[in-house]
């Protein structure tokens, strides 16, 4: 927060990271102790300025610098709201972290006293005497919703004299999450909490060096980005690292080449954000060498009631609505085409011999994917990229040394143009952001859309086309459409209340309390028109927007979790007119919502598959599905697409695996292939048809290690896949890409002899025929040259 005096001094309430003060993890091995368990001081910064020219700022510290620490119960955690008396000698200021109120001497900078009001006060009106002394605040505290009354007759011992309750439809459990998730009691010296670094569940946009783990073949902490707590249901596990919060086990970053077993329940969602939130008390929010446990048993501040009310709380926070959808809830012509470029077509690098896919990876139904080969890492979501500048792990896209990054940090390091060096600057990509911007969030683009009709507003174009869009958004039941105004007659104003009804006379505006009456639009617009009526109208959430009812997802056929390549959207044509897809929070009276508005059919969800039979195709060409809860909110976009005819009769999944390897040229794999080097002594692999282009069969020597595996096609899908075993009992199956430029990928995951799990990706290129490259996607890569074993002929 921020105030002026009447001299023109400004005051500012604010925290400062000390993210400097440990980041040297690589040159100094700096760690958690460097941080004193102080991420942040707590400060008003004072500024006076002459003429246009600012001095130097001041700083009122309001607790001592480390590494002295605050008493008991007297840190002013995260500094808010603030506002300054008439005769500008006090400032009046909120620790929304601390839940107090606290008084300052604007001259000094000395707290002068404190009262404790409700949790996470963020809101301050003032009221000064007649000789402009304070005399009482209103303070509103945002996560208890209420309102403190405090008398500030005696600033070095504010009272609260009386506390108003607002009316809070919040989720006890999410209530008091929030809450926790606050409270600077959460680390061991009081001054900051977890929202410190993810205010309103976003991110700091800061790097920070923390106890996370060391990657596999490292021998320092990393630096790591904030990321936001937005949107983590179904998005496990969380962090770059993949670590906490993992249901499904498998590899992570420190972890790449052995499996881990899975850290918190599939079943039981609570259990990966808890499973984050113990480790963060345990170590961010602690001290070094603080031995605090809870009421469990577990490290940290925080009873377990508090945590597991938390827990709840982080899988509660949405992404806002989609920062540019169109009030009409369609799709743009360039968030489409970026659709398309993200999940289908791919980036045409020219620095590589494969379009990249991003949606390969940042897959649907919320851009993530986890157990990412080679890395073990986390896939980070696309969603709310336009308000994230800061990208990357360690951000080294936003290094102010780089020429590129500081033209755009110049202009404030705008959003898109940052974005748009993971994609080399390449405009062809462009419409991606547009993607971003329109793509579902869970909410129609009607959704806090307003118009006001009034005698200026009512005939204009604008007006009609808003309430044209609002009204179809509530018969699509993507909004309920709700208006408050007043009718105006002889000078008297009567105020009402109206709900549209799409239902009653084909569309109505009904009373909400009193005697029921309906009005037609065109009444409505009449009456404004002559003055008679002023009334604006919100298109609202439904009933079923809470914890209980998360938004739909749905994706490309498979477990979630699991990374599978190209993603694989249905195809409808002719008759037809049913899809199977994954999904899940979808319930029996969901809705079908085809390119931003409802359409007939119907929808049957079971373990997680999906299926959705319309009464009727839409036009040829690329669509996107959307199932919405009653009342609730609507899915991702989903692609799907109509086809003029079956495509089976030219689709891949009809052809031999003989097929597909002479049209890519790939059938010159066939026959026998030593390493460069040792001339097969080393590494020796013989590909040869096991049955006539239908099976291949692959057999590799090692020096300590022999496999066979076998190469076919799944009709069903079309996919080359790829499954045997070797001599040490380990058994690996996956499948295989096939270009027709000479490369090749074959992705594989693998159970060892002794049960551990892992997954690995390698590379093949043929620059010619006689010649195989291959590259297995490590940590430190291996790269293998194959040369083809030319049989002797007979003299």
């Amino acid at each position: 927060g921020m105030t002026v005096d009447s001299k023109g001094h400004v005051f500012i309430a604010q925290t400062d990271a000390r993210n400097e003060v440990n980041g040297r993890a690589g040159t100094k091995k700096h760690g958690l102790a460097e941080l004193e368990n102080r991420a942040f001081l707590n400060r008003i910064t004072s500024i006076s300025f002459h003429a246009d020219d600012a001095e130097q700022p001041k700083f009122f510290d309001l607790e001592p610098l480390p590494p002295n620490q605050p008493e008991l119960g007297m840190a002013l955690a995260t500094p808010f709201a603030i506002q300054i008396s008439d005769d500008d000698s006090t400032l009046v200021a909120s620790a929304s972290g601390s839940d107090k109120l606290f008084t300052v001497d604007a001259t000094t900078g000395a707290v002068l006293g404190r009262v404790d009001v409700g949790a996470v006060p963020e809101g301050i009106a003032l009221e000064s005497s007649t000789g402009g002394k304070p005399s009482r605040a209103w303070v509103l505290n945002a996560a208890a919703n209420t309102v403190s009354l405090v008398d500030l007759s005696d600033p070095a011992s504010p009272k609260v004299t009386a506390t108003v309750t607002l009316e809070d439809p919040t989720h006890p459990a999410v209530k008091h999450g929030r809450i926790a998730f606050s409270t600077a009691a959460s680390s061991t010296t009081g001054t900051f909490s977890c929202a410190s670094c993810h205010p309103d569940g976003h991110t700091d946009q800061l790097l920070w060096v923390l106890k996370t783990p060391i990657v596999t073949g490292g021998n320092q902490i990393m630096p790591r980005s904030t990321m936001p707590v937005r949107g983590l249901r179904d998005t496990a596990p969380f962090h770059w690292d993949g670590i906490p919060g993992d249901p499904y086990g498998g590899i992570n970053s420190a972890h790449i080449r052995d499996g881990v077993p899975p850290s918190s329940k599939v079943d039981q969602p609570e259990s990966t954000t808890r499973h984050l939130i113990d480790g963060g008390l345990a170590s961010t929010m602690s001290k070094e060498g603080d031995k605090s446990v809870n009421d469990e048993g577990k490290a940290g501040k925080l009873t377990a009631k508090e945590r597991d009310d938390m827990a709840k709380f982080l899988l509660s926070v949405p992404y806002p609505p989609a920062q540019r959808r169109a009030f009409n809830n369609v799709l743009s012509s360039a968030a489409a085409k970026g659709f398309k470029l993200f999940h289908i077509d791919g980036d045409n690098d020219p620095g590589k011999s494969q379009p990249n896919r991003c949606g390969d990876c940042h897959r649907m139904p919320f851009l993530v994917s986890t157990n990412t080969p080679g890395t073990g890492m986390d896939a980070p979501t696309w969603r709310g990229a336009y308000d994230r500048w800061l990208i990357l792990p360690q951000g080294r896209l936003n290094i102010i040394d780089f020429d590129f990054y500081q033209r755009v940090a110049e202009q404030g390091a705008p959003e898109r143009n940052v974005w748009q060096f993971s994609w080399g600057g390449r405009k062809r990509f462009d419409p991606v952001w547009d993607m971003v911007l329109e793509g579902s969030t869970g909410f129609s683009g009607a959704f806090a859309r307003q118009v006001t009709l009034n005698q200026k507003s009512a005939d204009a174009a604008l007006t009609i086309d808003l309430l044209n869009a609002l009204e179809q958004a509530a018969r699509d039941g993507s909004v309920v459409l709700q208006g408050e105004g007043v009718f105006i007659e002889n000078g008297k104003a009567t105020p009402v209340a109206l709900q549209f009804d799409p239902q009653f006379e084909g569309g109505t505006y009904t009373k909400t309390f009193g005697d029921r009456e309906s009005f037609s639009r065109a009444t409505l617009t009449s009456l404004a028109s002559n003055g008679s009526f002023v009334g604006t109208f919100t298109g609202r959430l439904g009933s079923k927007v809470d914890y209980d009812h998360p938004q739909p997802a749905l994706w490309t056929l498979g477990p979630i979790e699991q990374q599978r390549g190209k993603q694989e959207f249905p195809i409808l044509f002719g008759t037809n007119t049913s899809m199977t897809m994954s999904g899940r929070h979808i319930q029996p009276d969901a809705q079908i919502i085809v390119d931003g508005h409802r359409v007939s059919g119907s929808v049957n969800c079971e373990n997680e598959t999906v299926k959705v039979e319309l009464a009727k195709l839409p036009d040829l060409g690329m669509h996107f599905l959307q199932i919405q809860n009653s009342n609730g909110l609507a899915s991702n976009d989903f692609i799907f697409h109509v086809a003029e005819k079956d495509p089976a009769a030219t689709d891949p999944k009809s052809q031999t695996l003989g097929d597909i390897l002479r049209q890519s040229k790939w059938d010159r794999l066939i026959g026998t292939w030593v390493d460069a080097d040792s001339k097969g002594a080393a590494l020796k692999s013989i590909y040869s048809w096991k049955i006539k282009d239908r099976v291949i069969e692959s057999t590799s020597q090692e020096a300590n290690n022999e496999s066979v595996a076998l190469m076919a096609v799944n009709a069903e899908s079309g996919e080359v896949f790829h499954i045997g075993a070797d001599r040490n009992g380990t058994s690996f199956s996956g499948k295989w890409e096939l270009s027709n430029d000479g490369d090749a990928v074959l992705e594989v995951g693998f159970t060892s002899g002794t049960g551990e799990k892992g997954s690995i990706k390698i590379r093949y290129h043929l620059p010619n025929d006689d010649t195989l490259e291959l590259a297995i996607e490590l940590p430190q890569p291996i790269t293998i040259k194959m040369i083809r074993l030319k049989e002797a002929v007979a003299p």
